[in-house]
């Protein structure tokens, strides 16, 4: 298989009304790039939707959690130079966003990822969890290089960002930062409504909560 110069992959779970405006801006994006969308067991026409663009598109027949999307990506992709995690359910992604996030890593060779940190988004409590819960932000770059020496991250769910961020830490590699401005997502509230996303958010919680604790068993499977 080819090798690219970037790879985007875009786990997705029902989020038809939404992926639409990231694969726009995706899509749009100069440069070679290969975007390749992982619908995981989504219940509605998530896949369908992402189908109308030039994307790849993989699924799972049943949801198995964002690390094994990431994984099923990784290893569908092959080799790339760098990679780029991005969440499905954005708001006002832009060009900019994505060039944020990987430009520190062509400038730089010893930065092994990036996490994009959102400011004034619109959404307080988003900017907030952003800022102090660093750990968990979903958009990323990463260096081929860290790519290839990853484990495998099936195991690791919503905590899939806390593995990666333990995995280059537990390494001394370098992770970059940058202020993402202006841009924001959806929460799970607004998705499934108040009950049901806060539920939602708590089961999130509890398997970043198990990745938080748990990480080390994984690191070389």
């Amino acid at each position: 298989m080819i090798e690219k110069d970037l790879v985007i992959l875009i786990p997705a779970y029902n989020e038809k009304p939404r992926i639409g405006s990231v694969l726009e801006i995706v899509c749009s994006y100069q440069g070679k790039k290969r975007i390749v969308v992982i619908d995981d067991g989504s219940e509605d026409e998530t896949e369908k939707c992402a189908r109308q663009y030039p994307v790849e598109v993989l699924r799972h027949k049943k949801n198995l959690g964002k690390g094994a999307a990431l994984q099923t990506g990784i290893e569908y992709a092959g080799d790339a130079l760098y990679w780029i995690f991005l969440d499905a359910d954005l708001i006002n992604l832009k060009h900019e966003h994505i060039e944020a996030l990987c430009q520190p890593l062509k400038e730089n060779q010893t930065i092994g990822m990036t996490i994009g940190m959102f400011q004034q988004g619109g959404k307080l409590g988003v900017d907030l969890a952003q800022k102090y819960f660093g750990i968990l932000n979903g958009q990323r770059a990463i260096s081929g290089w860290f790519v290839k020496s990853l484990p495998d991250l099936s195991w690791s769910r919503f905590g899939v960002e806390i593995f990666l961020t333990k995995i280059a830490e537990s390494r001394e590699i370098t992770i970059f930062r940058p202020l993402l401005t202006g841009i924001t997502h959806h929460t799970k509230e607004s998705k499934l409504g108040y009950l049901a996303g806060f539920l939602y958010r708590l089961q999130m919680y509890k398997e970043c909560l198990y990745a938080l604790y748990g990480w080390k068993k994984y690191m070389n499977k």
